[in-house]
């Protein structure tokens, strides 16, 4: 009975442990950096879970060492060899001590080196050629003074007539895109495009399908530097943030290719808002935009540095 006890004491313990180390991230708002924030009330839930069946095996662990029974004939008994023991416990006991004992951090350049970064967010990677880009039909010419409308047409409808013009600029190619269209109508009215953390991939979507109606456009955006120095000019280097749909394993890391003449100065892994307008380019087979740098700020990294999908984005948009 009392050897029983020191399992269900460990077991006990280890519980504690991983229900102590949710509170401890959510306490110190660093769950963000592993889980994204639709999961977390799931992970919150868990810490509840855990605890409750700690303090079961607490109370199992005091029966096992006054020699009372605890075990039914349908459990399975604990090992008795020590080797098995220490390995079975070992594979709980070691992550447990590596999140408290490693400090919490989000994810940089060194993992945007081993997946590589995505400069074209609505399709693949920039190491992938990118499929043939869609024919869009160009912006209608304006009208020279010897072109008159037609006498019958209503003055609404001639008022009404930019708008149309510019909603033929963003005609979805499926209806998957319906959303970046009108998103893309939205974008095109504005001075300048700030690129909110809220809708980050939805924007660089929807400027990437559309990409030709916005040459010239004002943007602005934060993120990390990324430079790859084998393939990157001194004048060059991606602006950009990792996606989260889940948690931190599928983390993808987005960005835009930045010009701008003192890009040198700027480290690997520095937060900087930059502002520019948007141009074509080529990069490793791919046509993507990139953005002409005006103004470069160093800023200090949000609290919240990884974005995620968001499933509503003209509700933010508008």
């Amino acid at each position: 009975m009392r050897k029983t006890s020191y399992h269900h004491f460990l077991r006990t313990l280890i519980l504690l442990g991983f229900s102590s180390y949710i509170v401890v991230l959510t306490k110190s708002d660093s769950l963000q950096l592993y889980i994204a924030p639709r999961m977390m009330i799931y992970v919150k839930i868990a810490a509840v879970v855990l605890y409750i069946i700690a303090c079961f095996q607490g109370f199992m662990a005091l029966r096992s060492y006054w020699g009372k029974p605890v075990d039914c004939d349908c459990s399975q008994p604990a090992p008795r060899s020590f080797l098995r023991n220490i390995g079975a416990y070992g594979l709980l006991v070691l992550p447990l001590m590596i999140g408290f004992l490693l400090p919490d951090t989000a994810l940089n350049s060194t993992m945007v080196a081993a997946k590589g970064m995505n400069l074209s967010a609505a399709t693949t990677s920039m190491t992938t050629p990118r499929p043939e880009s869609y024919n869009l039909p160009s912006f209608p010419k304006p009208a020279t003074s010897s072109q008159t409308l037609r006498a019958s047409q209503p003055e609404a409808a001639q008022v009404a007539q930019p708008e149309t013009d510019i909603e033929q600029l963003f005609q979805s190619p499926d209806e998957w895109n319906e959303d970046f269209a009108k998103m893309g109508v939205i974008l095109y009215k504005k001075d300048r495009i700030l690129v909110q953390p809220e809708i980050y991939m939805e924007i660089l979507s929807t400027i990437d399908l559309f990409k030709d109606n916005f040459i010239g456009k004002e943007i602005e955006l934060t993120g990390f530097v990324y430079r790859e120095e084998d393939n990157m000019r001194m004048n060059q280097f991606v602006v950009g943030r990792f996606a989260v749909s889940c948690c931190s394993a599928d983390a993808s890391p987005y960005g835009v290719l930045v010009e701008f003449p003192t890009a040198s100065n700027y480290p690997q892994d520095m937060w900087v808002k930059v502002t520019g307008t948007i141009q074509n380019a080529h990069y490793n087979g791919n046509d993507i935009f990139k953005i002409d740098a005006t103004k470069m700020e160093k800023i200090e990294a949000p609290s919240s540095p990884y974005v995620y999908p968001n499933f509503e984005p003209l509700t933010i948009l508008k």
